[in-house]
């Protein structure tokens, strides 16, 4: 059951896409103070010094009990695309993050999770206007492989990512 808690935090990140066009060429303002608080916030967390909601802590995972926590490279990553690419990439890269990469958590691991990654994040370019065509599939492709690389945190690479080939 954590696992659906910590997908539904994934799809929440979806409200930041108003708020960001709300704020326009000002969300600097957001993702500025807004990583440099996490960021402190994890600090003091891992050192013991921190405070932490007794209902969020529930939804950590054991690892994350010694370094920093999802949420944390979700908005660094989300808050990066954000100041280095166009808005329509980033909102692009946080839709593949928080739609595709939530959904794909919820249908379990294997093939299947990597299809339905897969198949949500072509869905989401489609539905930002990309045109069906070879290269989407390959940037589709791209996205799929760097979610499912071992070792790297997707939640901060994906909207990197997607916002990269995006802009390109």
């Amino acid at each position: 059951m954590r696992e659906v808690y910590r997908k539904l935090l994934h799809l929440s990140g979806l409200i930041l896409h108003p708020l960001v066009l709300w704020l326009g060429a000002r969300s600097v303002l957001l993702w500025g103070p807004l990583l440099v608080g996490v960021t402190a916030f994890e600090i003091l967390r891992l050192c013991g010094r921190g405070w932490f909601p007794p209902g969020l802590g529930k939804l950590l995972r054991p690892e994350e009990k010694r370094r920093p926590t999802g949420t944390f490279y979700y908005l660094w990553g989300v808050g990066l695309a954000f100041l280095l690419f166009p808005v329509r990439a980033a909102l692009a890269g946080l839709w593949v993050l928080a739609l595709a990469d939530a959904l794909a958590g919820l249908s379990g691991r294997g093939l299947r999770h990597h299809l339905v990654f897969f198949l949500t994040a072509l869905l989401v370019a489609l539905g930002w206007g990309h045109p069906p065509s070879l290269p989407l599939i390959l940037k589709v492709l791209l996205w799929t492989l760097i979610e499912a690389l071992p070792g790297l945190n997707d939640n901060l690479t994906l909207p990197l990512a997607v916002a990269v080939t995006w802009s390109r």
